[in-house]
């Protein structure tokens, strides 16, 4: 029978990519090919087929079945396999998907099918790599040991922790393309049936308690669940006559999510389980066992638990399985590479597992205490078998048991220890590269995708650009109602610090992490601290405009804000840096949003989908964006010269990112950018600069791009808006000309025309200068004079009723501590002695009546106003 073929459906560029993936999952060597070899080859192609194949092929039987029954293609395989390309097996009729019309009965199957095709789309990025080296360090250190003594950790072990969309499932499926055996086991909760990858609901019954279910009956749920895993492992891997033929059968089957093996594994695993723990059942052993629940008596806290651990119910299925595990596969565990990880129990959506129930344990404190046992801790094996837990909730990094149980929060076990958690999943590993793309099309919905987390790019093939915006702003939100979602939103646009310390500060971040799409950067290894950020995510800042900007919500979004100022969660800065923020990058939110708009997604003039626009990153005329801030006259002010110079200027910011460090610094010169190509990378994905703490002269920057036809590239079309703030009550005007950008903290040169703008944010009355001056040096400047935070100074205020009094609010709260704490503000001045050159600092002898100096200069300043406004009065 002749084996046909269609014309291609892939481009190039997707097939050498399949190819690669294809080439990393198959045997390096078939000397003898087989129908097995040739069965394995043609699943593994179809599962790297981007859903073009028919997907009931990525069976065994099946895939063995056509083989037999087309002679032909088992030579097509055998030249595809030597010359690695595969396009031609791609296009072969008989395996092409099958089309027909969708049912409303099919969608749930087709979206998990079409969620899957995403799923399996060529890994970007190098976090597999890393993850693989933890792994492998965490593997050394278990075992270094000093004099003969144990372990220091308590178990084989740790976490991924992360928010949702980053990619912790991918990687951890991505592991078996590093030659590692991984079990992967999805235990979100029953009634979370929109979720992907799906539950696998053998291990998430087992594992998930049922009400009823004690402490002792949880041990020995656990070790039988271990027992089964391990001897299922081992019946599937050693009926291979090869080890690699048992990995490369492995990863096609049970690695592969919509295969028909995998649900085999799992029933086969459920069969066993039940067997085991039947057995245990029928031969209880409570009275050696140590409840939980129980509080310490005469035996020391060590002590018990070393009791319990010793007598956990099924711990001799579970210790048995795993040596006969590993004695049967002793190729896979003693071979090259001592420490890389070996076999890899994955349990995604962990979070059910770290959730107190009524019978008083914690599931994970049980669980872990099983793993401890088998990992031999005391042992002299180095088998690198692990245990990986992934969620999005940080309190799942702290698998120890509570203090209902033990006195110590932090030890789980006889003084050892846990690995901290793994956050590091990489950043805009789909972002476009830099030279690629135009200026002027960094707008389009394909560019902006690219940044931040890969989960919307990783959408593109399965919904159109409004679901997708959809599914960005309900990730944003939540699943429920959140009281903390004002400043989820504004977070993730204008980098609002959170304060350490403060009593709200934890539930906070915790659940932006777990619910809102915050990002965690590191956790301490005493899980006390918790690093976070919003990322610069352009796509995701878009989501959040809309949010804010749903009516009603601006000032209602402000008001909380101010409330959260008040109480201290959100540091203001020094300078008026919070307000200054909201001040720049709302009034381009309102002017985009000037007139009503049917939607922020501006169809291609050419009708393509992905090369729409996003509104809030489209290109801002300066020129209009200063009218609409200062008013209508303000180019008559500033005057012709500079209304033409400005004429192909824009601005596309759509949120903030904050630096640690100066624009440029010298000791960095071999890795810094030139500020060039610094200015258009923020142009790219379309972020305004927050400056460190430390930089002189500005504290801000907006990337302008000329629009034109002068310069030889897009590097020689940019430009910058500097800006610096003030909260004085005195005027700054004078510090405007000492705005300059070609000092050696900044070197910024360029012959563009620039912008300096200094604001005295905390003066009460309004003035707005303009001036247009050319230097040789610095070239074209355009300075910008604004003081009052008022409709006067910037006439956009006018659109919300709120914002004008929140930023004078913010304002009022940096300048003036609250009520009752000036006294306590003043002593921690003193505390901090010599930390600058300020008489608070510095002028000791007057610290003993400092406080009542200055209480008496608030009565005198009081009464003095009283006075005056009595004297008016009275004048009137």
């Amino acid at each position: 029978m002749s084996l046909s073929s269609i014309s291609n459906i892939l481009d190039d560029a997707t097939h050498d990519a399949l190819d690669k993936q294809v080439n990393m999952c198959v045997e390096d060597d078939l000397k003898r090919p087989s129908i097995f070899s040739h069965t394995c080859i043609l699943r593994t192609i179809v599962e790297y087929s981007n859903g073009t194949l028919d997907p009931k092929y990525g069976s065994s039987e099946p895939a063995r079945e056509l083989i037999m029954s087309h002679p032909g293609l088992a030579n097509v395989l055998d030249v595809a396999w030597k010359s690695g390309s595969y396009r031609d097996i791609r296009n072969l009729a008989i395996l092409q998907a099958p089309r027909r019309l969708i049912t409303e009965a099919d969608q749930p199957a087709v979206t998990d099918y079409a969620l899957y095709k995403a799923f399996t789309s060529p890994y970007h990025g190098q976090a597999v790599d890393a993850f693989l080296k933890y792994l492998e360090h965490n593997n050394k250190e278990f075992h270094y040991r000093i004099e003969g003594n144990p372990s220091n950790y308590y178990g084989k072990f740790c976490s991924i922790v992360q928010s949702s969309g980053t990619g912790k499932s991918r990687l951890l499926f991505e592991l078996r393309t590093k030659g590692v055996v991984v079990l992967y086991m999805n235990l979100r909760p029953s009634d979370d049936k929109t979720g992907f990858p799906a539950r696998d609901d053998v291990p998430a019954d087992i594992l998930t308690p049922n009400a009823g279910s004690d402490a002792v009956d949880y041990c020995s749920r656990c070790c039988v669940f271990f027992a089964a895993v391990f001897t299922s492992v081992h019946k599937f891997l050693s009926a291979f006559r090869s080890l690699e033929d048992a990995i490369q059968q492995w990863n096609t089957s049970i690695c592969n999510l919509l295969s028909a093996d995998r649900k085999r594994f799992f029933a086969t695993l459920k069969v066993r389980y039940e067997t085991y723990y039947k057995k245990i059942k029928g031969n209880p052993s409570r009275d050696a066992v140590t409840e939980i629940n129980d509080k310490p008596s005469r035996l020391s806290i060590s002590a018990e638990v070393e009791q319990m651990t010793k007598s956990m119910p099924g711990q001799k299925f579970m210790t048995r399985a795993y040596s006969d595990m590993v004695k049967s596969l002793d190729k896979l565990f003693s071979g090259t590479g001592r420490n890389k990880p070996k076999f890899v129990i994955a349990l995604d959506e962990a979070q059910p597992l770290n959730i107190q129930g009524p019978e008083g344990y914690r599931p994970s404190t049980i669980l872990c205490r099983a793993i401890s046992v088998y990992s031999g801790a005391d042992g002299v094996d180095n088998h690198s078998v692990w245990v990986v837990f992934a969620s999005t909730a940080l309190r799942m990094a702290d698998f120890i048991a509570p203090r209902a149980y033990y006195d110590s929060a932090r030890i789980p076990a006889d003084g050892r220890l846990i690995y901290p958690p793994y956050c590091q999943l990489g950043w805009d590993a789909r972002a476009d590269p830099f030279e690629g793309t135009a200026a002027t099309k960094v707008a389009q919905v394909r560019h902006i995708m690219g940044y931040g987390r890969a989960l919307w790019k990783s959408l593109q093939e399965l919904y159109n650009v409004q679901d997708i915006m959809d599914v960005a702003i309900s990730k944003l939100s939540g699943t429920s109602e959140n009281k903390n979602l004002s400043l989820v939103v504004l977070s993730q646009r204008v980098c609002l610090n959170i304060t350490f310390g403060h009593h709200e500060a934890v539930e906070f971040v915790e659940s932006a992490v777990a619910s809102h799409l915050l990002v965690c950067i590191a956790i301490t290894d005493d899980r006390n601290w918790s690093f976070t950020t919003y990322s610069s995510e352009p796509f995701l800042s878009c989501a959040a405009a809309s949010l804010l900007h749903e009516e009603g919500n601006l000032d209602i979004f402000l008001k909380a804000l101010e409330v959260k100022v008040l109480s201290r969660m959100i540091d203001v800065g020094k300078s008026g840096e919070l307000a200054s923020r909201l001040l720049w990058l709302l009034a381009k939110d309102l002017y985009v949003r000037r007139t009503p708009l049917w939607t922020l997604i501006i169809p291609a003039v050419d009708g393509q989908e992905w090369n729409s626009e996003l509104a809030d990153c489209q290109m801002t005329s300066v020129l209009e964006y200063f009218c609409f801030v200062f008013g209508d006259d303000f180019w008559d002010r500033a005057g012709k010269k500079a209304k033409k110079a400005f004429k192909n200027a824009f601005v596309n910011f759509s949120h903030w990112i904050s630096m640690d460090e100066n624009i440029w610094v010298s000791k960095n010169h071999d890795d810094q950018l030139e500020t060039d190509e610094w200015t258009l990378r923020h142009w790219h994905r379309t972020s305004a600069v927050q400056c460190c703490h430390n930089q002189p002269l500005v504290d801000k920057m907006i990337p302008v791009y000329f629009d034109d036809r002068h310069g030889e590239d897009d590097l020689s079309r940019v430009s910058q808006i500097f800006i610096s703030d003030r909260t004085q009550r005195r005027s700054s005007e004078n510090e405007l000309d000492k705005i300059t950008r070609d000092h050696d903290s900044i070197r910024c040169h360029s012959s563009r025309p620039w912008v300096a703008i200094l604001v005295d944010l905390g003066l009460k009355k309004s003035e707005a200068k303009v001036r247009f001056s050319h230097n040789l040096t610095e070239g074209p400047c355009l300075r910008i004079y604004a003081a009052a935070i008022n409709v006067k100074t910037f006439p956009f205020l006018s659109r919300s009723e709120r914002l004008p009094l929140t930023l004078r609010n913010i304002i009022a709260h940096e300048r003036i501590p609250p009520n009752g704490r000036q006294r306590m503000q003043i002593l921690q001045e003193q505390v901090g002695c010599g930390s600058s050159c300020t008489k608070s600092h510095m002028k000791w002898e007057a610290w003993a009546e400092t406080s009542y100096s200055s209480q008496a200069t608030g009565r005198k300043r009081q009464a003095t106003d009283s006075s005056e406004a009595r004297r008016k009065k009275r004048k009137a």
